[in-house]
Parts: structure tokens; sequence; C-alpha cells
């Protein structure tokens, strides 16, 4: 299993031995694939199906790339067994331990240490650290002390009344989408984690739903999430600068702009009915102007946005998009850095101020448990706030005017 993985299994099995000493010695394993030396009879297809991302993309070369069905076999992390573990609590036989151990509160114990890990393991097989910056401010700021732009013309929404009430003109109009200031919530990483995807779809809200190219039932998820009102984007592996466990698919730096393109198309043909795509990590990838410019050819033949996650700053996705004619946003707010409901709620309250300000704000999370939560609670607070929640390609529309 990866180093990580494995890491955060003994540190399950750890916190399961010191927090709960007389739970029988049972089988709590995460389900990790057992790592077989490479054989020469195998094809690199067939020796990652088998193994973990960090395994079989350690040797990757540029021309090994991606199964082109979706039932992929990934380090399946969400599998922690917790259906498993509730019921090896509620089997033991009460005879020859304590009754407490298996009180209600104490299963909640044990099932909330291994979300806990569980998550953590997500975190690290599938993201590479975030910025919390939120994108539009410091540009702004940086432009004011430059004396570019007066304070408060840039980034303002013609409809908010504290800056009615001081007469200002902006430099330039922003994008108008009705009486409402609108947030676009993209909910990255979706479709590997069944649980946690199984979450987000319970929320029956303008979500847009960004799925990663692989993963287990992937057709059956994405198809509850549109019916629960969501959006589908494909989340787009790409190589980041830090050498983490990416996908089995993923587009890097070492790839010619035609294997580029001939990988992009395989991961989206697991689609259909989707409107765009965004990078998932793609530090590294994105700042490649030239291999950026080969996804944008592909993106237009697709009539597809590119929706910039803005994991670098020095990101050359807007340019490419420019030249080649396509349909471009970026993010504004990482809301879940911290899995910490009332941190995301802040961040979400950063996105409400980006939208008053600029029209319109876009904040990607991922299915994370405090995510959820914070989401479920947030959602029905719009209204109140006069703002507007709505699908990303209603927002790229409007700001990529024809």
């Amino acid at each position: 299993m990866g180093i990580g993985a494995y890491f955060v299994y003994l540190g399950w099995q750890g916190h399961l031995k010191q927090r709960q000493p007389l739970i029988p010695e049972a089988d709590f394993s995460m389900q990790m694939e057992e790592v077989s030396p490479k054989g020469d009879s195998l094809t690199w297809e067939e020796f990652c199906k088998d193994n973990t991302i960090d395994i079989c993309t350690k040797d990757k070369r540029p021309d090994d790339f991606l199964y082109e069905e979706s039932a992929v076999s990934v380090v399946k992390s969400e599998e922690a067994a917790i259906d498993k573990l509730q019921q090896i609590v509620g089997e033991t036989d009460t005879e020859q331990q304590p009754t407490e151990v298996f009180s209600e509160q104490k299963v909640s114990e044990v099932l909330a240490i291994a979300d806990e890990l569980n998550q953590e393991a997500l975190d690290i097989l599938y993201e590479e650290p975030l910025s919390e910056n939120v994108i539009g401010e410091d540009e702004f700021s940086l432009l004011v002390e430059q004396d570019t732009i007066e304070p408060d013309t840039e980034f303002t929404h013609i409809y908010d009344k504290d800056v009615k009430a001081f007469h200002i003109t902006p430099v330039r109009k922003p994008p108008y989408f009705g009486e409402l200031p609108v947030l676009a919530v993209v909910i990255d990483d979706m479709g590997i984690s069944q649980i946690r995807t199984k979450d987000i779809i319970s929320l029956h809200a303008p979500l847009t739903a960004s799925f990663l190219t692989y993963g287990k039932n992937l057709e059956e998820q994405v198809n509850h999430s549109r019916a629960a009102g969501h959006e589908i984007m494909i989340h787009t592996p790409m190589e980041a600068q830090n050498p983490v466990d990416t996908a089995p698919d993923v587009l890097t730096t070492k790839m010619t702009p035609r294997e580029i393109q001939k990988n992009l198309k395989i991961m989206l043909d697991k689609f259909h009915d989707v409107k765009g795509i965004n990078n998932h990590m793609g530090s590294k990838l994105t700042e490649d102007k030239v291999r950026m410019l080969a996804v944008m050819e592909v993106l237009k033949e697709r009539g597809l946005f590119f929706l910039d996650s803005k994991t670098s700053a020095k990101s050359r996705a807007e340019e490419a998009a420019a030249e080649s004619g396509i349909a471009y946003a970026h993010r504004h707010v990482f809301i879940d850095n911290n899995n910490n409901k009332e941190y995301i709620l802040g961040q979400l309250a950063k996105a409400e101020n980006v939208a008053r300000k600029n029209g319109y704000a876009i904040a990607i999370g991922h299915p994370k448990t405090q995510t959820y939560a914070a989401l479920k609670e947030w959602i029905d607070t719009l209204p109140d706030k006069k703002l507007k929640l709505v699908h990303l390609s209603d927002i790229v529309q409007v700001i990529n005017p024809q």
C-alpha cells in the first residue's frame, strides 16, 4: 500500500487499541491491496489494477496511461469498513466482554476515529496543499498600491446598497446575473469515497459536482448526483509540483501535446452531458502553456469550458484559454482546507463577500464530513442573505460573452 496510507492504517490500528482496548482483535482492515512485484508478464494496466496508486505510477512512462473502463482498482480508503466495525462491535460475545464496551457512545467513538483517519487517508491520496487565499483580493490590493485603480471601484456589485450610498462608479461594469449576486460551489474529488459522495448527493441544491475520472460505479454516482440537481464536471488529474499520489490517470509534463490530447479524450469519453472540466492538483502542468494549449484544443472540439482550480499562482491556463477561444473561469476560495465546520462556514462567508463585491464568486470544496455538515446548514441561509446559488456554467456563460 502507499506509504502515506500505510501510516494512516497503522495510526488507525493504534488509536483503536488505545481508545478501545476491550474490543477483540478483529479485522479492522482498510481493505488495502497487497503489493506484488511487477512481473514481466503483466502489462502496466494489469499491474496497476492489482496495486495502489503510488506503486503503479512509480515507474510510469509517458505512453502508459489509464484504464478505459470506469471500474478501476485504487486504494480503497473510503471502504474503511465502518459498517464492519459496527457489526464487529455489535456481534461480539457480550458474556465475555463488559457491557459498557458496547454502549452506543463507545460505538460512536470508534466510528468517529475511523472516519477521521479515513479522511486523513483521502487527503493524503487525493490532494496537494491548497492555498487559503481568496483570489481577487490580493490582486486588487496590489492594483490599489500601484495607483492603477482607486479603492473600492474595481470589484463592486452594482446592487450592493452600501456601495450605492458612496456614489461610486466602477471602473468596469461587473457581470450582471440579475438582481442578486450569485455563487457557485464546486465539490471536487467526487466519486472516490462513495460514502462521502453519497452525503453530497443528498444535498438537493444547484451544486456543481466535479467527478474524478476513476473509481467504482462512476456512472451510477454521476446519475444520482445529476438527479439531485447537481451540474456535473470532470475533475481532470494533472501533474503536481511535489511528487504526490495523483491518480491512475494523470496528464503530465512528460507527455507530448499529442499524448496529452489522446489521454484527455480517454478521460472525457467516460462522461456524457458535461459542460466543463477543472484540474485536480495540476500545480506543475497548469504552468506549462504548451500543454495547456493542447488541453484547450480538445475542450474546443468538445465545446467545454475550463475552470482553473488555481493550485498554482503561475498557472498559464487563462492565457491558453484566451488564445484558444475557450470559456474560462477560476476559483476564488477553497473552503475546506481545514475539515472543521466553523472554519468552512467562515470560508463560505468570504465567498459571499467576493460575490457581493464582484457580482459572483466561485468556491471549491471537497466531499468531507464537515463540508457536508456546513453546506447543509449554509444553503438554507442564502435567501435571507439575498444571495443565489447557481451552477458553475451559469457563471461561465455570463463572464465569457460570445
